[in-house]
């Protein structure tokens, strides 16, 4: 009766099989490692091997994952160079100890023992003991996660992962725990939907996060977990399942953007005597007039304008833009002549604060009223449009005007580069012009 350890899938998946057996061989019959190039760069679940005679092995899989290149394959151990090796070879030691002393125990009991009931102690034994790398501190692995995404991710988007692990922190001060990754199971999203239902939200209206914050606090989460199961640290498995939430995502919330006649009542106002609104204005009207994100326009550069053309990488996707300043566009290129190509810089947050300022002297101020959820309430949200007026208005109200002007959804996602063309269709709605000149032709 013994316990023996194995990895799951230890080499490159992209290398052919004929190629890699052929490598192996030699490795063995040279007695030397196999060159990193043919284990699998990414970490791999640890299976234990139990033989409770000669006649029967039984595999289960451990909640380990490890890099090929840390294994030891032929005593089926840790390396001892490997991160907190003593640690992890400590417990999978420890866990092949309970497996054969569960086994023994029963075997006594009972003289026969079936293949199933050997199954049973295999999985009351594993799932009992989930196995901890030693350098599983969730403090630190956020801190880790953050500094990757900061290398290549946008500023608005490290806020969203703030947020979230700042609201984490405080379900762990209301619940009395301190969280590590195998406690993220099926328990504890409900357990965290429901400490987030009871959260201020930011709209004044009572307690409790709309369920589109939550759905996507969830997700946001999700995301943090995934990136630890992808480099070596053992996450509870209920984390890559599909979590079926009451507070699920609205499929389509109302869109609130400017109207063309709106815009160009903002783009001509005289605001001569207030220099700051007039460069907060220009920077809003340019991203109605060019469709692209703030991360995007404040890195303008006049070396990136050529034939007429904005051609830039994207900060966010990483994708190839090309704006041209042509028809509806063109207002565009005049605001950066006006500028001498070198747009003004200002934060987000104060952007935010005087648009609003900006809009309400330029008398957007239809009253507008939304629709949302927290938890089986509804929140009716009204304001005057100006109220809503913020960054992410601007690239929304480029694609309603030209899908209203009935340009193509195709040629629109040219110039945004969404990913995904569903992402456009949602604003066919957000406009009711489109529909009416069609009404009118029938």
């Amino acid at each position: 009766m013994k316990c023996t350890f194995y990895l799951d899938r230890p080499y490159n998946p992209e290398i052919d099989s004929e190629s890699l057996k052929s490598e192996i061989a030699s490795a063995r019959e040279k007695k030397r490692n196999l060159a990193l190039k043919y284990l699998n760069p990414k970490p791999t679940s640890v299976y234990v091997f139990f033989s409770p005679d000669k006649s029967l092995r039984l595999k289960y899989r451990t909640s380990v994952k490890i890099q090929s290149k840390y294994w030891d394959f032929k005593n089926g151990i840790v390396k001892a160079a490997a991160p907190a090796a003593m640690e992890l070879n400590s417990e999978l030691n420890s866990l092949s100890s309970d497996i054969l002393k569960a086994a023994v125990k029963i075997k006594d009991e009972n003289k026969v023992i079936s293949k199933s009931a050997y199954q049973q102690i295999l999985k009351a034994t594993i799932d009992k003991k989930i196995l901890i790398l030693a350098d599983n501190n969730l403090d630190g692995l956020i801190e880790e996660f953050k500094n990757h995404k900061a290398i290549y991710t946008s500023e608005g988007t490290m806020k969203e992962y703030r947020t979230v692990f700042k609201a984490l922190i405080d379900y762990q001060k209301a619940s009395n725990i301190a969280l590590s990754l195998p406690d993220f199971n099926s328990s504890f999203f409900v357990q965290f939907e429901k400490f987030l239902s009871g959260k201020e939200n930011p709209l004044n209206t009572g307690r409790g996060l709309l369920n589109d914050t939550i759905y996507k606090y969830i997700s946001t989460l999700k995301v943090f977990l995934t990136w630890c199961g992808e480099n070596g640290h053992p996450v509870h498995p209920d984390a890559s399942k599909p979590h079926k939430s009451p507070y699920k995502k609205k499929a389509h919330n109302e869109i609130v953007v400017l109207t063309e006649p709106e815009l160009n009542r903002i783009y001509e106002l005289d605001l001569s005597g207030h220099p700051t609104y007039e460069r907060v204005r220009d920077l809003f009207c340019f991203a109605c007039f060019t469709g692209q994100r703030f991360s995007d326009i404040f890195r303008f550069s006049a070396a990136d304008f050529k034939d007429n053309k904005w051609s830039f990488l994207s900060a966010k996707t990483k994708k190839k833009v090309t704006v041209p300043f042509e028809g509806f566009l063109a207002k565009g290129l005049d605001i950066l002549k006006k500028y001498d190509f070198v747009l003004p810089k200002i934060s987000n947050q104060k952007f935010n604060d005087y648009i609003k300022e900006v809009g309400k002297l330029a008398e957007i101020d239809d009253p507008v009223k939304i629709t949302r959820f927290s938890g089986k309430n509804e929140i009716i949200i009204q304001k005057p449009k100006y109220e809503f007026m913020s960054s992410h208005m601007g690239r929304r109200t480029m694609v309603t005007i030209l899908l209203s002007k009935g340009v193509p959804v195709t040629l629109v996602q040219k110039i945004t580069q969404h990913s995904d063309i569903r992402t456009l269709m949602k604003y066919e709605s957000a406009g009711m012009d489109s529909l009416i000149d069609a009404l009118k032709r029938f």
